[in-house]
């Protein structure tokens, strides 16, 4: 790689470029030449380019200084995309510094100046961009949940007739977050349907369900006739009576279960960028993806959601931020649970097996909805759940 061309990825101190060092040699040629041959302008010549790639070595030490100050504003448009859409990032900046942003998933970007990056993606969508035609940058596109951060850049300078280059670091990163992949409503119902039999979680849970649907609980000594819920006694198999008291916001919980052992197959790396990673799995994102959808489902069906992990921790609704950890516990989520949940789904991995017990400990008074993912071995669990009166579903169940 030739000297100074900054693509690599930390700051360096000066460096003579092909033509500084070519200038050297010549240098070092006349005045060795001059001083065997004894002619002074031989020596006045080399000293002269000596001397000038010696100034233009202090000019650009000078300048790396006061780049180590620069504060370039980085812009991303939009903040936060759908899996596979594209944001367009740009540096709102009158200099004419070149810069190599460090971007996740794609390396060193170099983002001349002059405008956008000539080999950049064509934009995601035809007519004007606000603000865009003076500045430069590039695009990234988004192919992996999460929360990034872009940067920090490097400022690439040059000396005085291209004798030197340098490579400084500009302060600041800008977030980027990449939402799930959304799942259809179509297949949303496929997932939650799957293995449930007469007990239709999707249709309990579905867009054209009612608000009340979710505040029914089960049947009990003294509760009068009056009070049965018979949508929901038909949907459940079992006697369903209205709550005593109506919430003006119902609340529903999501669980995401976070760990580690949960999801383990083809588990892996993702780097975020400045320092930042975090582990993920196909299996995992496709619990995140369903809590997603779910989500949704449940706010346009009225209902306040409160999302969480198997301890009981919020997690972000956009959901970007949701990662495997380890826990090798069971779950502790039912005691963190509002007192004005009116329904629950849990979104459980491989490591559903532990959590049973306290799974036992959720009030029935609640509508109870389990997801299972992971290959054929939660089956047992999956028919205790049920004879506990949960909603069993998940995908291949």
């Amino acid at each position: 790689m030739p000297a100074g061309d900054g693509r690599g990825r930390g700051p360096t101190g000066p460096r003579p470029t092909a033509r500084g060092l070519a200038l050297l040699v010549a240098a070092a040629v006349l005045v060795l030449a001059g001083l065997t041959l004894g002619r002074r302008e031989a020596i006045a010549l080399g000293l002269f380019l000596a001397v000038v790639v010696g100034a233009s070595a202090l000019v650009l030490a000078g300048r790396t200084l006061l780049a180590r100050r620069l504060r370039v504003r980085r812009t991303v448009i939009p903040g936060t995309v759908q899996w596979g859409e594209t944001a367009l990032v740009t540096f709102d900046s009158p200099d004419t510094t070149d810069l190599v942003d460090s971007v996740p998933g794609r390396g060193p970007v170099t983002v001349a100046a002059g405008g956008l990056r000539p080999d950049a993606e064509p934009d995601p969508e035809p007519g004007p961009r606000p603000g865009a035609a003076a500045d430069r940058g590039y695009r990234w596109k988004g192919t992996t949940r999460g929360a990034y951060l872009l940067g920090p850049a490097l400022a690439r300078l040059h000396g005085p007739f291209g004798l030197w280059s340098a490579r400084a670091r500009v302060a600041g990163t800008s977030r980027l977050q990449v939402l799930p992949e959304p799942l259809e409503d179509e297949e949303l119902d496929r997932v939650l349907r799957a293995g449930v039999g007469e007990h239709d979680a999707a249709d309990l849970l579905g867009s054209q369900a009612a608000p009340d649907d979710l505040l029914v609980r089960e049947h009990r000594d003294g509760d009068a006739l009056t009070r049965v819920h018979w949508g929901a006694t038909a949907r459940t198999g079992r006697l369903m009576v209205r709550q005593e008291e109506w919430a003006h916001d119902p609340w529903a919980v999501v669980v995401l279960d976070c760990r580690g052992e949960s999801f383990s197959a083809d588990r892996h790396q993702v780097e975020g960028g400045g320092g930042l990673s975090w582990q993920t799995s196909p299996g995992f994102e496709r619990a995140v993806q369903t809590a997603a959808a779910l989500i949704l489902r449940l706010q346009d069906a009225g209902h306040q959601v409160l999302l969480m992990d198997q301890d009981g921790h919020t997690l972000d609704p956009q959901l970007t931020s949701a990662v495997l950890g380890a826990s090798p516990r069971e779950a502790t989520w039912p005691s963190a649970l509002p007192a004005e949940a009116a329904a629950v789904v849990v979104l459980l991995g491989e490591a559903v097996g532990r959590d049973l017990p306290v799974l036992a400990t959720v009030p029935h008074h609640l509508q109870r909805v389990a997801v299972l993912f992971g290959p054929a071995g939660p089956q047992d669990a999956a028919h205790r759940l049920t004879a506990g009166g949960w909603l069993v579903a998940g995908p291949g169940r």
